[in-house]
């Protein structure tokens, strides 16, 4: 036990829930003569096409009647108009999203700023051609009268006339854009595969029958190819039906080279598709130089661990008789992969399950005390240009092998019984590089949302690491002469400038998982001083991490953990004027020391190794520990800390060490600028994220810093109160104080809505708060848009209070999304801390006080809402 051990919060007091207040105006919209006029021809297109659609399917034998998928594009938001749609025979609602920005036009701008872009909405609706010729009679009873009232529960129809910018159907581009499948079949064409796969994700249909339809036209589309249909999956919690499919090369060749024949082509109009897309794109490239590991060295083999795994890793197939892994890892492999490995292949899942167990070698920390639960996900394979990859198999649907691998933890199969019940953490470091984050959140990510709030387990995720050469804004010949803090300058700036190009890799952009980035950080030796360091100092977020920010503008990634030093070298070459940096790819120093099989499947090697992979796996490392702490809280005392909230705790302690530190003020002298400066908080949090976690700052506390944890469980319009009292010491004291509050928890999700989320969590820190009033850091809307809300707080004014005077902290729950229908569990942890070096008790003052069983005063520091 530390000498200073973490405190527990007595039992919240249940109160009402605190009103949010805020609601923006209106943008002013065209008059309704206008409006009409230019919807109306657009309406006409649409029956056109649908008539078209009707005598194009007459010849199928599966009875396909014509049903296209409508694009409505509002400028704003729309109440209740899921509701109008499904009052309309023959309408079905398959999901809405936000648009990308509009511009100001046909009437339509910011009563603000008439030059301002405007905010829409995107809805989705599935319609035969009798639901479309009723809609367009709506649309011209409207035309006609503005204030003729519609029938009961159709108001909204008439808003969304008002505010309609477009309305098309569902296009071949839309199946197609940013897939970056055009692209990948373009590679196997290239490399000679003969059967080309894909993945075709259709529109979740309610009915099953209606699925079951869907399918079997698709099929015979397929089947029109000569191709073939490899596996179906269908989700019904996340709106997720897909097909894995393969077509011989000559008919791909004809969509890649004749635009006239794509546009045609009868996979790509089918209207049961909604995207289609690559497969076996969760990939990890193997070094080609692993001929230089290292051996371990001598050393006393440390013991084995006791505990079972609360850790699971979804990722390859660890060398499990590796000497560091030996009696570590408990392998669960239903599906044989280990069969398609060979020792010397088994590089990623190797190197993630040392980090977990060991963290860098190079620190020489003590391993982990429990083993962890390694499922291999992927196998071995080489890739276009013959390198060697580890992946997702093609022949598997991503979404339903890792469905199926968190089923199998929590629930028997056949005679068998859950393989590990007790896991609270899933590791995965794998994500799709054919799917950067790009507005809609992914059926991956979607899953595990579903599947955290379902099982009540915290999904640790990479955030995903891009390669890309660094094109800095200087000569080349300027290269040279540029001192290491111009460097650093230019390369922050270069890769602020290319973040469309480094977004979120799916499923980074999970709403209920934690997603990790990585800083350029490591304990190792700098040996390769022909490369270039980018960073003057340790710490800044690594050169090769995926940008935030996350769906609905969510603080993505949320935290930052070390990652390794990634140097670059300059690209060679007489075509390009500026300077181009390029991701040094090597096994040895800089980088995070970690166990590997080497090119011979040693068991006694280790490598250097980068990347938000290494973070990921850090972080779920450092859950192992923050669990021990929370077990001895139980243990001493007992009742406070259930079981059922270990996911969401676990969750508040990754992120509560987090700020942003000295990045803080580079970010704000290299990026800063007039077009940013009043949303650069916001802005800097896609690199930023809360901060750089610091864990040994969770796990123990000081005489000058403590740490209290607390949970609950609320339901929509509860609210729960917690009191921490304020040490007298600090009554009337000068110096710089800071209060650190961390909330999170886990969300039902409704996928086919917007705002997802169902239950919005949240506390206010500065209401009538005179201890710590100035917010530092992130954002303070950003902050409550996802599902762990972190706020750092100082303050430095001389405040008087009484003993016994109180910060009131106040959790608040709505339903946002859908209608929360059990308790949502939450993890609440607070720091309150002063300078090392003063000599004020807190510690010691707040825990007497805590175990104080006295009534609740009225506060005079109150950090509730009003």
């Amino acid at each position: 036990m530390p000498e200073h051990p973490l405190l527990v919060f007595p039992e919240p007091t249940h109160a009402e829930r605190s009103g949010r207040g805020g609601g923006g105006g209106r943008p002013r919209i065209p008059e309704a003569g206008r409006q009409a006029q230019r919807l109306a021809p657009q309406f006409s297109r649409l029956q056109d096409a649908m008539e078209q659609r009707r005598v194009s399917l007459q010849n199928t034998t599966l009875g396909i009647q014509p049903e296209q998928v409508l694009v409505l594009e509002t400028v704003g938001t729309i109440n209740d108009f899921i509701n109008a749609v499904r009052k309309i025979d023959g309408l079905e609602w398959l999901g809405e999203f936000e648009s990308d920005p509009i511009d100001p036009e046909y009437g339509f701008e910011d009563a603000k700023d008439p030059q301002k872009q405007l905010a829409g909405q995107l809805f989705l609706v599935m319609t035969d051609q009798e639901a479309l010729r009723q809609m367009q009679r709506y649309f011209s009873l409207w035309q006609e009268n503005q204030d003729l009232s519609f029938p009961s529960g159709l108001a909204p129809l008439k808003h969304a006339f008002a505010r309609l910018h477009t309305i098309r159907h569902w296009e071949v581009e839309d199946r197609l854009r940013e897939t970056g499948v055009l692209a990948d079949w373009e590679d196997r064409l290239e490399s000679g595969e003969e059967t080309i796969p894909f993945e075709a994700e259709l529109w979740f249909r309610n009915d099953s029958s209606q699925r079951t339809q869907a399918e079997s036209y698709l099929r015979s589309v397929i089947s029109s190819l000569d191709g073939e249909v490899i596996q179906q999956c269908v989700i019904p919690e996340v709106a997720y039906h897909a097909i894995l499919g393969n077509i011989p090369r000559i008919h791909i060749q004809s969509l890649i080279q004749d635009p006239d024949t794509r546009a045609n082509a009868r996979l790509l109009i089918c209207d049961q598709i909604m995207h289609i897309r690559p497969v076996g794109q969760c990939a990890v490239l193997v070094p080609e130089n692993m001929d230089e590991v290292d051996a371990l060295g001598e050393g006393a083999p440390p013991d084995s661990p006791l505990g079972d795994p609360i850790v699971a890793l979804f990722d390859g197939l660890p060398l499990t008789r590796h000497q560091l892994l030996d009696d570590r890892v408990d392998l669960d492999d239903p599906d044989d992969y280990e069969s398609a490995y060979q020792a010397s292949e088994r590089f990623h899942g190797t190197m993630m399950a040392s980090l977990i167990c060991h963290g860098d070698l190079e620190e020489r920390g003590r391993p982990v005390e429990r083993r962890i639960y390694a499922r291999p996900i992927m196998k071995p394979r080489r890739g276009f240009g013959g390198q060697f990859h580890e992946s997702i198999p093609q022949d598997v649907l991503p979404v339903d092998l890792i469905h199926r691998a968190v089923r199998r933890l929590y629930e028997p199969e056949g005679d068998q019984p859950p393989a590990a019940p007790q896991v609270r953490v899933i590791n995965l470091s794998v994500c799709d590089v054919a799917r950067p984050f790009n507005r809609e959140i992914s059926p991956m990510a979607r899953l595990l949302d579903w599947l955290a709030s379902k099982y009540n387990v915290l999904f640790i995720v990479s955030a995903g690491n891009h390669a890309n050469p660094i094109q800095l804004n200087i000569a080349r010949a300027a290269l040279p002469t540029l001192t290491p803090d111009e460097l650093q300058k230019s390369v922050i700036e270069a890769t602020a400038e290319d973040t469309r190009n480094r977004r979120l890799l799916s499923p980074a952009e999970t709403f209920n998982g934690l997603t990790v980035a990585a800083t350029h950080q490591d304990a190792s030796a700098i040996a390769l001083n022909f490369l270039l360091d980018p960073f003057t100092y340790d710490g800044l977020p690594s050169v090769i991490n995926a940008h935030g920010p996350g769906y609905r503008r969510t603080i993505k990634p949320e935290v930052l953990l070390p990652g390794g030093r990634q140097f670059l070298s300059e690209k060679l070459g007489n075509s390009h004027p500026t300077a181009i940096l390029e991701v040094a790819r090597h096994i040895s120093p800089p980088g995070q020391r970690v166990a590997t099989p080497g090119i011979q499947g040693r068991l006694d090697s280790s490598c250097h190794t980068r990347g938000t992979s290494n973070a990921a796996a850090l972080a779920s490392r450092s859950t192992m520990l923050m669990y021990d702490v929370i077990e001895q809280l139980r243990l001493d005392s007992p009742g406070t800390l259930p079981q059922d909230h270990d996911a969401v705790l676990l969750k508040a302690l990754l992120v509560h060490g987090s700020d942003w530190a000295n990045a803080w003020g580079l970010y704000q002298q290299v990026l800063k600028n007039g077009h940013n400066s009043k949303t650069f908080r916001e802005y800097v949090g896609r690199f930023l994220g809360y901060g750089s976690a610091n864990i040994a700052r969770v796990l123990a506390c000081t005489d000058q810093r403590v740490t209290i944890l607390g949970v609950g469980a609320l339901g929509d319009g509860d609210a729960d109160e917690f009191t921490l009292p304020l040490p007298p010491s600090l009554s009337a004291v000068t110096d710089t104080r800071r209060l650190t509050v961390t909330l999170a928890w886990l969300t039902p999700v409704s996928s086919t809505r917007q705002s997802y989320r169902i239950a919005h969590l949240w506390f206010s820190p500065t209401e009538r708060n005179t201890i710590t009033p100035r917010r530092l850091y992130a954002d303070y809307r950003a902050v409550q848009r996802g599902t762990v809300q972190h706020e750092v707080l100082e303050g430095g004014n001389a405040t008087a209070f009484q003993d016994g005077d109180a910060v009131v902290i106040k959790v608040n729950c709505r339903a946002d999304a859908g209608v929360i229908t059990q308790p949502i569990r939450y993890g609440l942890t607070v720091t309150l801390e002063v300078a090392e070096d003063l000599n004020i008790p807190i510690y010691e003052e707040i825990r007497d006080r805590l175990a104080i069983p006295t009534p609740i005063p009225v506060p005079v520091q109150n950090a509730s809402p009003a």
